[in-house]
């Protein structure tokens, strides 16, 4: 039990004090530099269209879930692999087409991301992501699970493959909830990324 929970410690202590790290998950380093880039996208895409309008994320929100979006994607690519669900790049091109259709266009694009906080270059992976999930409750419905419970076993699915692989995140984002496999408030977000409106 001792040396269960110095192996926890070791771990808890390393991955946080790894100042390039926003989040380790299993094997897989998520740098700092990777989720400012996000944030630092979403940002300055903002400027280029008009969001007065708009309930928009921000501050400790807006870095919680670019963080939590690389988290995801690690998580379901994970999942993805252990139930054979693979996402072609064609498969990617046609949902990325029939999703800029729908936001009016190449014009319309800017508006509708910036209204999801996503960045441009993040779209591509967010869309892949999406297919997975799609093919997971598929799968899902395939093993038998009653299509009101698909997205309750999905999110069980992911918290399971969080627990399973180890999820140690930069105090900077906030705390890691591995009950619900989300970043909630709190930590220290004392200087992790630069997000400035």
């Amino acid at each position: 039990m001792l040396a269960a929970s110095s192996v926890a410690l070791l771990l808890l202590l390393t991955g946080c004090a790894k100042m390039d790290a926003a989040a380790v998950v299993g094997d897989s380093e998520i740098t700092l530099e990777t989720v400012q880039k996000s944030i630092t996208a979403v940002l300055e895409e903002r400027k280029l269209v008009d969001t007065s309008q708009m309930d928009l994320a921000s501050g400790d929100y807006l870095s919680r879930t670019q963080a939590q979006f690389h988290i995801s994607v690690v998580l379901l690519q994970e999942i993805a692999d252990e139930y054979g669900i693979e996402i072609t790049n064609s498969d990617i091109e046609f949902e990325y087409q029939r999703v800029v259709q729908q936001v009016g266009g190449e014009e319309g694009l800017p508006m509708a991301l910036a209204g999801a906080s996503i960045a441009k270059d993040d779209f591509r992976t967010y869309i892949k992501t999406a297919l997975i999930y799609q093919s997971l409750a598929q799968a899902l419905v395939a093993q038998g699970i009653p299509q009101e419970q698909v997205g309750s076993a999905q999110q069980s699915l992911i918290v399971a493959k969080a627990e399973e692989l180890g999820v140690v995140l930069n105090p900077r984002f906030g705390l890691w909830d591995k009950e619900n496999a989300t970043i909630q408030p709190g930590g220290d977000s004392n200087g992790a990324v630069q997000n400035q409106e």
